[in-house]
């Protein structure tokens, strides 16, 4: 009987991957940007819920459940009830300064043309809203702050900035 001839193979204990050895490691800034970014595109889905008042509860559940996760992230205490007033408190900065995003939920209540108008109108607002508040949160953690030292009135300006840098008017549009 003859011998088939073997080869002797030699295998990396591990192999480099080309993603490992070329992109260093991702910061924490960019880690967390990284996670509101994927909470961007569910916002969009609760501004096309059909119902008023329902959207924005999906909204607000979707940004809770996203700095839950971001204070997750950086060790900071979550407390549903207090993020829950400072997420109204933002939002109602998008509300105040935005009537598109006032009256959107409520055109939904306009039969065949509501739903249709805030289809176009609201995952817009929504997602720079999501966007922003994701932002404000990560730069004010990146700062070493937390919820409780939290101040909406302070990052007005701030949040308004990012919500407008998302693609989101912070004034009304005038007919031309």
């Amino acid at each position: 009987m003859a011998k088939s001839p073997t080869k002797n193979v030699r295998v990396p204990a591990v192999e480099p991957t080309p993603a490992a050895s070329v992109s260093p490691e991702l910061t924490r800034d960019q880690k967390a940007m990284a996670l509101v970014n994927s909470y961007v595109p569910w916002s969009v889905g609760a501004g096309m819920v059909p119902m008023p008042g329902v959207d924005m509860l999906a909204l607000t559940a979707l940004e809770l459940r996203m700095l839950a996760k971001l204070s997750e992230m950086y060790g900071v205490t979550f407390m549903e009830n207090g993020v829950k007033n400072i997420v109204a408190s933002l939002l109602a900065t998008v509300v105040s300064t935005n009537l598109g995003a006032s009256l959107g939920s409520l055109l939904k209540l306009v039969p065949l043309v509501g739903p249709i108008a805030s289809i176009a109108a609201m995952p817009g607002l929504y997602s720079a809203a999501t966007y922003a508040i994701g932002r404000v949160f990560v730069t004010h953690f990146e700062a070493g702050g937390t919820f409780l030292d939290f101040d909406p009135q302070k990052t007005r300006a701030h949040f308004i900035s990012e919500f407008e840098k998302a693609g989101a008017p912070s004034e009304p549009q005038k007919a031309a």
